[in-house]
């Protein structure tokens, strides 16, 4: 039987990280997936939960989260929390791993559950940055698989740095659509001051664990290029690049999920069989 169940963890800064733990209750110790979103989703969003249950099934337990400043509170189908968003960074988030590392690593919620030996990582988007700077840096982090990942985290021209600081902030949008959404000059400054902490190549060529990259051919939003060239700088002998034909940013599901996409299904084989591949008690 698959369980599902909402648990909420508190980082140091007192801010909640809100995510759904899912298992199957067959009484044997699982490896855990930590699975982050991108960049103005949450864990709701599109096939997050179908992606949770799917690996749950496939013999992982998984947890889905929310970064805590991500700007959904309670109710993920709105966001509700613009200013704690405008305020999000990516150390905010590393941060936010960590504590969730730490409180797996304490047995809650995955006491006789989870072996916190054989952890991995599964992140899309800006999550893929997240993931691949977290194994990084964190041994217990043994594996990781990096959807649509972007390269880099400061990713904005010369004029939109000027009108984000003569503003104060930098409105955001989604596709063509403008939305409420704006970041702080605060968060500027901060990829500005750390981006050696942020460096996505540096921190490829520091990872000492499997990593798989799949990209989307036709992904609009984030170049496959940008994958490739985080695969380049990575060690071979334990990195793998796939290219999913045809398939764009979001392998053909949007939200609200309707179903799932042959891409989908491509992206989910290739997930599974790779964690089974390196988090399995042979590969520990």
């Amino acid at each position: 039987m698959l369980v599902e169940r909402p648990f909420r963890i508190v980082n140091a800064a007192g801010d909640l990280i809100r995510g759904d733990f899912r298992y199957l209750d067959d009484g044997l110790l699982k490896p855990l997936v930590l699975v982050c979103h991108g960049f103005n989703t949450n864990k709701d969003w599109g096939p997050f939960p179908y992606l949770g249950k799917r690996l749950a099934e496939a013999g992982f337990c998984t947890y889905v989260f929310n970064f805590s400043h991500n700007g959904v509170g309670d109710d993920s189908a709105v966001f509700s929390e613009y200013d704690r968003f405008s305020k999000n960074t990516p150390g905010k988030e590393l941060d936010d791993v960590q504590t969730i590392l730490n409180a797996f690593a304490a047995g809650d919620p995955g006491g006789g559950i989870v072996d916190v030996k054989r952890i991995g990582m599964a992140g899309h988007s800006r999550g893929g940055g997240i993931s691949v700077l977290t194994a990084a840096g964190d041994t217990r982090v043994k594996s990781v698989v990096a959807w649509s990942t972007i390269s880099a985290f400061l990713r904005y021209t010369p004029e939109e740095r000027e009108g984000w600081v003569r503003r104060g902030y930098l409105p955001l949008r989604y596709g063509s659509t403008r939305t409420l959404l704006r970041y702080e000059v605060s968060v500027l400054y901060d990829l500005e001051e750390n981006k050696e902490r942020y460096d996505l190549l540096n921190g490829v060529r520091r990872l000492k664990v499997p990593t798989l990259f799949i990209h989307g051919s036709g992904d609009e939003i984030v170049s496959p290029d940008e994958a490739r060239s985080l695969y380049d700088a990575s060690d071979k002998t334990l990195t793998k690049f796939v290219l999913l034909e045809g398939a764009g940013h979001t392998y053909g599901v949007e939200h609200p999920f309707t179903g799932t996409t042959r891409e989908t299904e491509v992206l989910l084989e290739q997930t599974k069989s790779w964690f089974h591949k390196t988090l399995t008690e042979e590969a520990r």
